[in-house]
């Protein structure tokens, strides 16, 4: 294959990803009550991609399956079904088990919690040169301290630091500790889960812009999970946007913002503080997430939408041009 054709293909290629988490009760408890198992949904049929270089960001409410998403992307969590490929290697395949394991230290994740994500026990410096000596990035603990140093320079810190513990660091700073530990392997895809969301609002624009300068510096490719689209906005390149396991809408980040297609997509953006649509008719969310294990049929968005009509109570309605609504395919649906 051509380094052009190459090129060409996405970096990230998530296929029909499905999981299904069985929620039963216990085994008696079901002979005694006369009930049968329980499966929850979590994600139902997800397909995107991402290109080299670029942020694809997953946005939604809580509980639409964004974070698990997530973790079968990096490996953490099996799908029950469908497949992932980065840069051309099945994170699923039996088969390419030691492809799979070269290409480990080239993905990361960066957790919502900097509190949570980072060992209290330890010395920011070993936090930081695990990866180095667990892939062998380095050799020698000399070598190993002098990079440990340059990724605190990196993500503005000081050599210094390492030797503190992270009790003795701001939120901030325990997150920018994280993206150092991320980047200690040398990492291409770092996948980022509400990365920004555990911290003030001040705070959350500088770690944003530092990931967006480590970005063009360093060629990244990121994966970014928010419910924020605010943050999104800021963020992302292109946008899938999430609702109870399923993607509804994939745009471009700017078309996104100023065309809208998806009606779960509108009631979103409404719901978002803009002083330049002040004045402008805005519609509030209503309602609730539905019981994802027991999902009203049809669409699972309708008990919800404006625009619901019979056939959206009946037939689940698949992405066509980048959403996945019967309102807009039928033409129910006027430009923003």
């Amino acid at each position: 294959m051509s380094k052009r054709a190459d090129d060409e293909l996405p970096f990230v290629a998530v296929r029909d990803l499905r999981r299904v988490f069985d929620v039963s009760k216990p085994w008696l408890n079901r002979v005694i009550e006369g009930a049968p198992r329980a499966y929850l949904k979590a994600v139902d049929g997800v397909s995107f991609e991402i290109r080299r270089g670029e942020t694809f960001a997953l946005v939604g409410e809580s509980g639409s399956g964004k974070s698990t998403v997530a973790r079968m992307v990096v490996g953490l969590l099996p799908p029950s079904a469908g497949t992932v490929t980065i840069d051309g290697v099945s994170m699923n395949d039996a088969e390419a088990a030691q492809q799979r394991q070269q290409l480990r230290r080239r993905i990361q994740m960066i957790f919502q919690d900097p509190y949570a994500s980072l060992n209290p026990r330890w010395r920011v410096g070993n936090i930081i040169a695990e990866p180095i000596r667990a892939f062998g990035i380095v050799e020698g603990e000399a070598q190993i301290k002098d990079r440990v140093g340059e990724l605190l320079r990196l993500v503005g810190l000081h050599p210094d630091d390492s030797r503190k513990f992270p009790h003795e660091f701001s939120g901030g700073q325990r997150q920018r500790i994280a993206i150092a530990r991320a980047l200690a392997s040398d990492a291409e895809f770092i996948v980022c889960d509400e990365p920004t969301s555990a911290l003030d609002v001040s705070v959350q624009a500088q770690i944003l812009n530092l990931m967006r300068d480590l970005q063009e510096r360093l060629g990244l490719t990121y994966l970014f999970i928010s419910h924020n689209l605010a943050v999104v906005r800021h963020m992302a390149s292109r946008i899938g946007v999430m609702y109870l396991g399923r993607l509804v809408e994939v745009s471009e980040g700017k078309s996104l913002f100023s065309n809208p297609r998806h009606p779960y997509t509108r009631l979103l953006l409404d719901a978002v503080p803009d002083v330049a649509m002040v004045g402008k008719a805005r519609e509030a969310v209503k309602g609730e997430i539905p019981n994802p294990i027991a999902p009203p049929p049809g669409c699972t968005f309708h008990p919800r939408c404006p625009l619901v009509f019979e056939r959206c109570r009946i037939e689940n309605p698949a992405i066509i041009d980048g959403v996945a609504c019967h309102a807009v395919n039928a033409g129910r649906v006027v430009a923003a």
